[in-house]
């Protein structure tokens, strides 16, 4: 009984691993579950050391911008911009980085409802979409990013 007590103890200690690092998350389920999915994409986008690129980024919203911005990012900074000329570019649009900031704030902010779908590759956000409160009807975003080329 001894031996086998020994064994078990000496199984327990080393079944015990320093690389699962458990994190308390003090939120829902599905808010911890988004914002692991998010820091994992955000991890491999960071990763990709993608820092200039292309894209089309769209809103989707209750507000005046219809067209895609067709943007264009160099070292991290928005160089370039166009469509939506007419309705101007006050916080518009959003680098990736940004847009990650962005989800991760509305994600905290415990929406009725929500959707992220990230690229399989870089990881970025490619499309996201949040209603806020159920009982409104004009509240609801959602980001979209499409022909994204790394430069």
């Amino acid at each position: 009984m001894r031996i086998v007590s020994i064994l078990f103890f000496c199984f327990f200690i080393l079944s015990c691993s320093k690389d699962k690092t458990i994190i308390e998350c003090e939120y829902s389920e599905k808010i911890c579950s988004a914002i692991e999915e998010l820091n994992l994409n955000k991890k491999k986008w960071l990763d990709s050391n993608t820092t200039s690129y292309s894209m089309s980024f769209s809103v989707s919203c209750f507000c005046v911008f219809f067209d895609p911005f067709l943007v264009t990012v160099n070292e991290g900074v928005i160089e370039s911009v166009s469509g939506n000329e007419e309705w101007g570019y006050e916080g518009w649009p959003l680098t990736v980085n940004d847009l990650f900031n962005e989800i991760e704030r509305r994600i905290y902010e415990d929406p009725f409802s929500f959707k992220v779908e990230y690229n399989s590759i870089y990881g970025y956000p490619k499309d996201s979409f949040f209603d806020m409160v159920e009982m409104i009807a004009d509240e609801e975003i959602g980001y979209y990013i499409t022909d994204f080329i790394a430069l």
